[in-house]
């Protein structure tokens, strides 16, 4: 209730300070655990974040605020996992498995699912084998192909930072459903020649 009304309070004020002490509080209610460190990037207008308002012209703009946003989003969300041990490379790996669940998936369809599609997946799943929350198996059909799923362990985990990935994504991404949508469209036309 106090996190509520000190998260109403910064708003109204609009005193960033403010809204930024509220942040972490809210961040650490959600984990219940002591954050050691968290990189948090004021939200504000690019050209403020930037310090430029010089920009060829507004697509160059839209790039950069593209950028600025995803590593704004994904600071904020990795560091919403943290206290969990995982990283978000890990995070995505997990999701992929639960999603193919009871089911194993190969190594090669796991990193074609990645969201980024530089990883380096088999050394991201011997991180998740060390820390008990996949398991890996050789193909029956195939004794080459290595098969990899997520164990009760893994899933107990995914969920608890799922729901804390959740609660930061509606109480930090502040646009209608309807702009959502909008944004969405948006981001696809980007990628069609993808």
């Amino acid at each position: 209730m106090l996190l509520f009304f000190g998260l109403k309070l910064g708003q109204m004020f609009l005193n960033k300070e403010l809204i930024n002490i509220i942040y972490f509080l809210f961040l650490w209610a959600i984990n219940r655990r002591k954050i050691e460190t968290l990189t948090y990037i004021c939200k504000m207008k690019l050209e403020e974040a930037l310090k430029t308002s010089k920009f060829a012209n507004e697509k160059h703009k839209a790039t950069l605020n593209i950028i600025y946003s995803a590593y704004w989003l994904k600071t904020m969300l990795s560091n919403s996992i943290k206290p969990f041990g995982i990283t978000i490379e890990q995070f995505n790996v997990l999701r992929i498995l639960r999603g193919a669940y009871p089911n194993q998936i190969c190594v090669k369809d796991i990193g074609s699912r990645m969201i980024e599609k530089s990883s380096n997946v088999p050394r991201i799943i011997d991180r998740l084998v060390a820390k008990d929350l996949v398991v890996r198996n050789t193909s029956e059909k195939d004794k080459r192909e290595t098969l990899i799923g997520i164990n009760k362990h893994g899933i107990e985990l995914l969920d608890q930072a799922n729901a804390c990935m959740d609660a930061i994504s509606v109480n930090n991404i502040q646009i209608s459903e309807e702009k959502a949508t909008i944004l969405n469209q948006i981001m696809e036309d980007l990628r069609v020649g993808d």
